[in-house]
Formats: C-alpha cells, sequence, structure tokens
C-alpha cells in the first residue's frame, strides 16, 4: 500500500523515523516500550505541514518542538536536538542539547 501514500507523507514518517532512531541512541534514561508509537505519530504531525514548503529550517524546528515536549513530560529522558534534515532523503543531523 506504501505506492497509495502521498510522497510528502512518506517523506515526513521516513524524517521522523530517523529523527527517532538518532535520539533514541544518544539520549539519558530509559524509554518505555509504548513510547515509540506515540513520539512517531507526533513527530510525522508536527514535519508533514513542512515537507511540501521544502523549508530544512521549519522541519528541524518542529522536530525539535517535539523532543522539548517528550523531554518536559518524562524529566529523566534527555538528548540531543536536530541541526540538520535532508527533506529529499530524510537524514537527519544531532547536536548535543
Amino acid at each position: 500500500m506504501e505506492q497509495d501514500t502521498p510522497a510528502a507523507d512518506r517523506v515526513a514518517r521516513t524524517i521522523a523515523e530517523n529523527v527517532y532512531a538518532a535520539y533514541t541512541r544518544q539520549i539519558s534514561g530509559a524509554t518505555h516500550p509504548q513510547t515509540e508509537q506515540t513520539i512517531l505519530a507526533r513527530l510525522v504531525e508536527a514535519i508533514r505541514p513542512r515537507v511540501d514548503a521544502a523549508a530544512p529550517g521549519e522541519i528541524v524546528a518542529a522536530a525539535n518542538g517535539v523532543l522539548d515536549a517528550w523531554e518536559r513530560q518524562d524529566p529523566r529522558i534527555r538528548g540531543p536536538r536536530v541541526n540538520s534534515v535532508d527533506p529529499i532523503g530524510g537524514g537527519v543531523g544531532l547536536r548535543p542539547a
């Protein structure tokens, strides 16, 4: 069914998955297994409206906003922030928090 998914939705999902994977590899603290889907959904929701505009800075800000909110909800979690995004390939770069 992936061919039925609009390209912008696929890009947003890829970026969100890459942000989550890179972030969780570097965080302090442990995450609950059920957290992954919630955070991924929030990342996609925040990133998707910015994909069509092809504004990497806006995508970075949206992803970091989700990470900030997550850390406010769980003070045991601390991690890096998104520094760069490739809106075409979905790659992300992180910087220390």
